[in-house]
């Protein structure tokens, strides 16, 4: 049987060699350099499962803590705002139980009203990066019509028509000064009241969704992370600053005008008792945020050990194996030279 060498052979085998050993090299300094396996579903077999199920649960915890920090965001955006409208809210209470003692300045308590109201319409369509804060799951729009809006919206123009038809005349006329305190009371109890109902909002007033926003804020805990501009608190102080800074009660007489500003201190005492509820409901989901953030820092820190227990390396052991692999690269490669300068001649 007869074989036949060559130089080209021989030096050929001896590039194939050296491939694997500079593959194996740069596996091994990546181990050396990081302390973990550089190629777990090699190294581990049956074991990379487990290995691979660690990576993506700390994959997945860390989407939900950085998902987190944007639901945290906006839950303190949306306290900052309630922050505002209270305390609005509280100085319009001061000033209509300073009304209900002296009667106060109407024209002033008017203006102050309608401040209120345009301060609620801006804070209810204030927005994050994500979106209108108060429009639920429909937050791409201003949840709120803007009642000062020119030429009017629905709202403003739904109140008008309910005066002209209660009353024959508009806010702005003379004969307001003529309206009787059982007229504006069956009116703000009728009429007016009915246009701030659950249908009449919708329609004149909102876009907001009632749904407000859903996250996950753990791996098996969903919580409503929004409130909407549907909540009944916000609709009583768009009620409470109408009737004071709307209908005319500047021009009221002191019984009719008493009648506007009992009824809207009632609305306003309403609606800070049930912002504050709101905020405390909002606050418990603020904790929830962080208690499920503090309780995924420990549950990665977890995942992180157990993957070090399965892909960790011994760094000495691989530095020495990196020595080894390079001694065999150079030799493999100083075999290559000489062979390369050998002719057939010679070998035989």
């Amino acid at each position: 049987m007869l074989y036949i060498t060559s130089t080209y052979t021989m030096t050929a085998s001896l590039r194939g060699v050296i491939a694997n050993l500079q593959t194996d090299l740069a596996r091994s300094q990546k181990e050396m350099t990081t302390g973990r396996l550089a190629d777990p579903a090699v190294a581990l077999g049956l074991r990379a499962s487990r290995a691979f199920t660690l990576v993506d649960a700390k994959e997945t915890i860390g989407a939900l803590r950085a998902s987190n920090d944007l639901v945290a965001a906006r839950l303190s955006s949306t306290q900052t705002a309630l922050d505002s409208l209270l305390a609005d809210a509280r100085n319009m209470r001061a000033t209509l139980l300073s009304a209900q003692t002296d009667g106060g300045d109407k024209e002033t308590i008017a203006a102050q009203a309608r401040q209120a109201l345009s301060a609620l319409v801006a804070k209810l369509n204030s927005a994050n990066g994500e979106g209108f804060l108060f429009g639920g799951v429909k937050s791409d729009a201003p949840p709120l019509a803007n009642y000062f809006a020119d030429p009017p919206e629905a709202n403003k123009r739904a109140l008008d028509a309910a005066f002209a038809s209660a009353f024959g005349f508009g806010q702005d006329d003379p004969a307001v000064a003529s309206i009787t305190e059982t007229q504006i009371q069956d009116f703000i109890t009728g009429g007016f009241d009915a246009l701030f109902s659950d249908a009449a909002w919708r329609a004149d007033w909102s876009s907001a969704s009632d749904q407000p926003i859903e996250s996950r804020i753990g791996l098996s805990r969903i919580v409503d992370s929004s409130i909407t501009a549907n909540e009944p608190a916000l609709k009583k102080l768009a009620a409470a600053y109408v009737a004071i800074g709307d209908l005319g009660a500047e021009h009221m007489d002191q019984k009719a005008y008493a009648v506007v500003v009992k009824s809207a201190m009632t609305a306003v005492d309403a609606a800070i008792g049930m912002l504050t509820e709101t905020q405390a409901r909002l606050g418990v989901t603020q904790n929830a945020v962080t208690a499920s953030n503090d309780m995924m820092a420990i549950q990665s820190d977890t995942i992180l050990l157990q993957l070090n227990d399965v892909q960790a390396v011994d760094q000495t052991e691989a530095a020495a194996r990196v020595n080894n692999l390079m001694t065999q690269i150079e030799a493999a490669y100083a075999l290559t030279a000489r062979l390369s300068q050998l002719s057939l001649t010679k070998y035989l």
